[in-house]
């Protein structure tokens, strides 16, 4: 099954530091109490290694970055950082593997279709079911206000290559719509479709901290959002 990638300029966009206070407080108050601080916490599509080098900072436990971008990992492994190259969907597994972490990278993971992104975001969960471990997870909550409707629209506006089109042009005159995901997809989900995607995956919701809600710019609610805000959840295999 085959995964949409970005390019390599739109990668270049997420070489930031802009989310990893609230990430770090999370997993202190949801993760770290679960942690065997003997292991290690395992971050996902990690990037530049910003979480996993804030984890080390704050806490006795060690962390280690898998990224498909090998710039990103270069950047991680500058901060001092273990990083590997490698897939979300078939990652390197190791025996001191203890909690890994999935940072708003899960919405990213996009097929040719609904289904098949369905199929990746629960196979990229799916691959760690079997390992003695458990799944820390900070998403994009995106509420509407029908249905679950938005996270669709955002989908089929970035995915289709002639709607990004047509959505790169609407941005230059309105820049609250602007997305670097155009012409490859992204799929944001409401907090009852992660969760029904957790238990299919094969696992229970043993932890979870709510986000904080945020502005949502006039333009962006003709997408019929309700609310954005980004939550955590602790998973464990069932």
């Amino acid at each position: 099954m085959l995964q949409k990638q970005l390019s390599p300029s739109q990668i270049s966009m997420f070489y930031k530091d802009l989310f990893t206070y609230e990430q770090v407080k999370h997993f202190r108050d949801i993760a770290m109490p679960a942690a065997n601080v003997t292991k290690v916490v395992v971050d996902v599509g990690g990037g530049c290694g910003y979480f996993a080098n804030a984890v080390e900072k704050t806490f006795p436990i060690k962390a280690r970055v898998i990224d498909a971008d090998p710039i990103s990992v270069d950047a991680a492994r500058a901060l001092g950082v273990v990083a590997d190259v490698g897939d979300a969907l078939r990652p390197a597994m190791r025996d001191d593997d203890g909690i890994i972490c999935f940072n708003l990278i899960l919405h990213h993971l996009v097929g040719a279709s609904e289904r098949h992104t369905l199929n990746l975001q629960v196979q990229a969960i799916t691959a760690w079911r079997d390992r003695d471990v458990k799944v820390f997870v900070n998403e994009y909550i995106y509420e509407s206000w029908f249905a679950n409707i938005s996270g669709r629209i955002i989908y089929l506006i970035t995915s289709s290559k002639l709607l990004s089109a047509l959505g790169q042009f609407v941005a230059r005159l309105v820049p609250s719509l602007r997305a670097n995901t155009f012409g490859v997809g992204v799929r944001f989900r409401g907090c009852d479709e992660w969760r029904s995607i957790f238990e299919r995956a094969g696992f229970e919701i043993v932890g979870y901290a709510k986000g904080e809600a945020e502005y949502i710019p006039p333009a962006r609610r003709l997408l019929l959002i309700s609310e954005i805000r980004r939550d955590s959840f602790l998973l464990a295999a069932k």
